[in-house]
């Protein structure tokens, strides 16, 4: 009968080693894992019998780099020179021996190719279906893999564990249950970060348990609890030994491959150059023909089934130490005996070629004979036979303790690493609350900072291997750290600025830079910073449209209104119309939402279906009342005017209009009966308003004479835009939805005839006259868009124009990444927000000539005008821009400076504040005109 347990662990970590520049030598670190271990191992979980499980870590760089499609394109054109490299091998004359090595590896590396196809490029699909498939658990470590016991701060330690835990969810989508510390590095106190974080355990070197206090009963034959409940889980360095040890382990056998001797360095330069690196230095290609041999220079050729004797006889050998082991410690109960046996990933296939091979041979050796569990698993049984023990410091590194990370020669690094800590921490509390532009400067500080935090550059210039690169990469960090905070501190901040340092090093696109509030920062913000009691409002808001609900621009207008002034210091209540599958109350980002159900949900009649909805709206502001001391009501457009006019009378406080559009503008008059009742809905609301504001000096002028207003009544606060929605980035891994010659023009909208989309159909035949690479890409859906694309097809303009319908956020921003120029050309358009989120993606906007869209471009400054419905005009300016690639780059700089500083978010909710608190101050509470 099998006593004890057995527990099989990987580490797989590699430093960050993505650059913008192809072919730097040590992105091939990522290639070769991906080749030699990586793959393998998946091969390893395809063949695994029922019943075995492991457990590997990944780290969050070896994460975002093997899901980068940048180097997934990279590692292609790696494959494809190796290849390339086999057939011509396959074509010289060769021994017999040499015909089978060739041989063995053209198979492989086909295997490799159709591996790498079948989990869509991405390796970490093929480890996540086999994690949820209970044949391996994952999980993962620190952000940047950095020495935890040598942070400085707790903010900072705290941003690596969490970040590393949140990139793992990312990828994995569930949080991990375990964690690696990085070099098995424990110092007291971490324990506590890891629980808080849920962490169930983590692993330590053998010595941690056996100098605890006091000391662990079953020695390293058990995991023990920390002070803080995590299960510490100890390598048994003398099994792991008889693995690892190139010298005493079994990788060092006569029969397995030799590392160190690649066709690369005896091949004819000429003939090995376009396998190696472009500037001719010769690295390694993968082929080895060669065995260890033994400690002499001349190495035999390597023979498979040799090897595969040995991989067998290794396996059955590690299978009888184990059971030895086992059942000299059979007596051992609650818990049983365990080995826990953890390595580097990268030892398996690439250091020791045969590796991952071994595991599936000690796999059907031990079947039967030694019971693999994972760590969570017995905790799950086990977890009330564990001891609490107080563990010190300690590491798996040489002498068990930080000699490796800390000495003469790395030890002045530091000294720059917590000085990068503690102004990260300063910044952010300078800076708080930062705007969406000061918090990119803010992440790439701490990007930077833990880029060079990685224990990898110590340990590399400690160890002498590739010391300049480690040195290069720690300095080049170090360096850009101190570049950015010189640039945070100018004023104002531009995107452009930053861009750049994003795009170099793309490390976690999302870092969230709460980590480094201290204590102290939250509570002056809390005490000295916020608004006096008095300026702190209660505003209702009412609004038919809110997000999820976004029919056009109004939802995303109110959301982004009412989060900005939830961060002001104000309350806000938002009611809005029901969604299926929403809740009816929710707090969101801070906003009370309630949602509420129109009486007549099936009626067909839209104007008497919104007079139901607003009876709901208003008997929902009634109750909030009764527990609410609403201090104003904040009414956007006349779907809501009903409701906004009884509460406002009901309540007996000020009541705020922002009208969106007019119906007189949308039609360019009233012409009928329901546009007549929608009229007077305007008219009521603007007129039962203290203050009405609208969002251009157009519509400034459209409701001052549609409704007959005073100028004074009327205030004009832009919409807002925010950056952080429209995230476009350098494209890299190839274009998706043009070709590399076109020239791709954007636009997006409702498609409904007042945006104008009837023009660029029009306009598109001039300019296929003129150019025919331009493509004008349409996305948006209304009930103009079947017309449309029915006349794109009488018309002969498919691959010209083409209107794709609705597009998610994801897939607007990468259309906005990869188009040339943004275009807008509405017939009427109150504002044209839309207009603002192409300047914020950084593209050259053309607008019509109307509306507020002539009050957000400057001609030939930020965008280009043309004329509404010209289709000679729209066609002018997209020939200009596509001709003329130095304006298109001034326009869109220009445009992007200009929609984030102008059209910034938090300075229009300060002005909406003025604006209620002067309603407040007059005596009188009904409007008057």
């Amino acid at each position: 009968m099998k006593s004890g347990y057995f527990t099989f662990i990987l580490h797989a970590h590699l430093p960050y080693v993505k650059h913008r520049e192809a072919n730097r030598l040590e992105e091939r670190w990522v290639f070769e894992a991906m080749t030699e271990t990586y793959i393998p191992l998946l091969w390893v979980l395809e063949r695994q019998p029922e019943g075995f499980t492991w457990s590997i870590s990944f780290s969050p760089p070896v994460m975002e780099m093997l899901s980068d499609p940048v180097l997934q394109r990279r590692y292609l054109e790696y494959l494809d020179s190796t290849e390339n490299l086999i057939k011509k091998e396959k074509l010289r004359t060769l021994d017999q021996d040499e015909a089978k090595a060739i041989q063995f590896y053209s198979e492989r590396y086909k295997n490799i190719r159709d591996t790498f196809f079948k989990w869509n490029q991405n390796l970490l699909n093929g480890f996540k279906h086999y994690h949820s498939a209970g044949a391996v658990e994952c999980f993962t470590t620190a952000a940047t893999h950095t020495f935890l016991p040598y942070v400085q701060t707790h903010e900072a330690l705290h941003a690596q564990i969490d970040m590393g835990i949140a990139t793992f969810k990312h990828h994995f989508g569930e949080r991990p249950k375990g964690f690696w510390l990085p070099e098995c590095a424990y110092t007291p106190g971490i324990d506590q970060l890891l629980h808080q974080k849920g962490i169930l355990y983590t692993f330590v070197d053998e010595q941690t348990l056996l100098n605890s206090s006091p000391k662990s009963a079953r020695g390293i034959g058990s995991p023990v609890y920390s002070p803080h409940g995590v299960a510490l889980f100890p390598r048994n360095r003398e099994i792991s030994g008889k693995v690892w040890s190139s010298v005493n382990g079994y990788p060092g056998d006569v029969d397995y491959r030799e590392f160190y001797r690649d066709i690369a360095y005896n091949r004819e330069l000429d003939y090995i150059l376009p396998h190696i690196h472009p500037e001719g230095i010769r690295i390694d290609t993968g082929l080895k023909y060669h065995r260890i041999t033994g400690p002499v220079e001349d190495k035999q050729i390597y023979v498979r089934e040799w090897a595969e004797g040995k991989i067998r006889q290794h396996a059955e050998h590690f299978t009888e130490t184990i059971e030895t082991r086992l059942r000299e410690k059979e007596d051992e109960c609650f818990p049983p005996h365990l080995i826990t046996a953890p390595f580097d990933a990268e030892l398996f296939g690439h250091w020791w070629f045969e590796g991952t091979d071994w595991i599936s041979a000690f796999q059907q050796a031990s079947a039967g004979r030694v019971e693999w569990i994972t760590p969570s698993e017995f905790i799950t049984r086990h977890y009330r036979d564990l001891e609490t023990v107080h563990a010190s410091f300690s590491t798996w590194g040489r002498n068990e303790y930080g000699e490796v990370w800390l000495n003469e020669k790395n030890a002045w690094m530091y000294r720059h690493l917590h000085k990068c800590e503690r102004e990260i921490i300063s910044a952010v509390a300078q800076h708080s609350p930062l705007t969406p532009v000061t918090k990119r400067y803010v992440q790439q500080l701490i990007r930077e900072w833990m880029l060079a935090a990685s224990s990898d550059w110590a340990f590399i210039i400690d160890n002498e291997t590739s010391a300049q690169y480690a040195n290069e990469r720690f300095k080049t960090h170090i360096e850009r750290f101190h570049t950015i905070k010189e640039l945070l501190q100018q004023t104002p901040n531009t995107t452009a600025s930053i861009e750049a340092f994003e795009k170099d090093f793309p490390f976690l696109k999302s870092i969230d830079t709460s980590y480094f509030e201290t204590p102290h920062d939250l509570y002056i913000q809390q005490h000295y910073n916020q608004k006096p009691e008095q300026e702190k409002r209660k505003i209702l808001m009412l609004s038919w449209e809110f997000p999820p609900m976004v029919v056009g621009g109004l939802a995303r207008h109110v959301f982004d209104l009412a989060k900005t002034l939830v961060k002001q210091g104000h309350e806000v209540h938002v009611v809005t119309c029901h969604i299926d599958g929403y809740p009816d109350y929710e707090i969101n980002q801070g906003i009370y939402v309630y949602r509420v159900r129109s009486n007549q949900p099936q009626t067909e009649e839209f104007f008497h279906w919104t007079g139901s909805l607003n009876l709901a709206i208003a008997d929902q502001g009634r109750e909030l009342s009764k527990k609410n001391d609403f201090d104003c009501i904040h009414a956007h457009d006349w779907l809501v005017s009903v409701a906004a006019k009884g509460l406002k009378q009901e309540l007996n406080i000020p009541l705020i209009a922002t009208i969106h559009a007019t119906e007189h503008g949308r039609n360019n008059g009233i012409h009928n009966a329901l546009q007549y009742e929608i009229n007077q809905k305007e008219w009521e609301l603007c007129y039962e308003a203290s203050q009405v504001i609208v969002c251009s000096p157009y519509m400034k002028k459209e409701v001052a004479s549609v409704f007959r207003l005073p100028e004074e009544k009327i205030h004009i606060l832009p919409n807002g835009v925010d950056p952080e929605l429209i995230q476009t980035e350098e494209v890299l891994d190839g274009f998706r939805f043009k070709e590399h010659h076109e020239i791709l023009v954007f636009s997006v909208g409702r498609v409904v005839k007042e945006k104008g989309f009837q023009t660029i159909i029009e306009a598109a035949h001039l300019v296929k006259q003129r150019m025919g690479n331009i493509k004008f890409m349409i996305s948006g859906k209304g009930p103009m868009l079947d017309e449309y694309r029915d006349r794109i097809h009488r018309e002969g303009l498919e691959g010209y124009v083409t209107f794709t319908g609705f597009v998610s956020d994801d897939d607007r921003n990468r259309i906005l990444s990869e188009c040339d120029i943004a275009l807008f050309p509405s017939l009427y358009e109150p504002f044209g927000i839309v207009a603002l989120e192409g300047m914020v993606a950084g593209k050259a906007t053309v607008v019509s000539d109307t509306g507020g869209l002539r009050d957000i471009i400057r001609h030939e400054e930020t965008g280009l005008k043309i004329y509404p419905g010209n289709p000679e005009s729209l066609a002018w300016a997209v020939l200009t821009l596509a001709q003329d690639e130095p304006l298109r780059r001034t326009l869109a700089i220009n445009g992007k400076r200009e929609a984030e500083t102008v059209f910034n978010w938090k300075e229009i909710a300060q002005q909406t504040s003025v604006l209620y608190e002067q309603c407040l101050e007059k005596s009188g509470i009904r409007g008057c005109v």
